[in-house]
């Protein structure tokens, strides 16, 4: 059997728990621009999600979802 030189999941709770350290202490508004900000600057998912993020008018042309704002608690 083929020993593995690279773990998945140890690379995942590694990751993941980089990622917990990093918001401790932020508010849940906070928490969601840092991870918003995160993903509109990768390479790969930003245009994913500034497209998902997109409705279209009646006149056939785009504008951005309104954010509904929610309370911090």
């Amino acid at each position: 059997m083929k020993k593995k030189t690279f773990d998945c999941v140890q690379m995942k709770h590694e990751i993941q728990k980089k990622i917990l350290k990093e918001r401790r202490g932020l508010s849940p508004a906070e928490q969601r621009r840092r991870s918003e900000a995160r993903i509109a600057a990768d390479p790969i998912l930003g245009p994913i999600w500034r497209q998902a993020r997109r409705v279209p008018t009646p006149a056939g042309d785009f504008e951005p979802v309104k954010q509904a704002h929610s309370k911090s608690r």
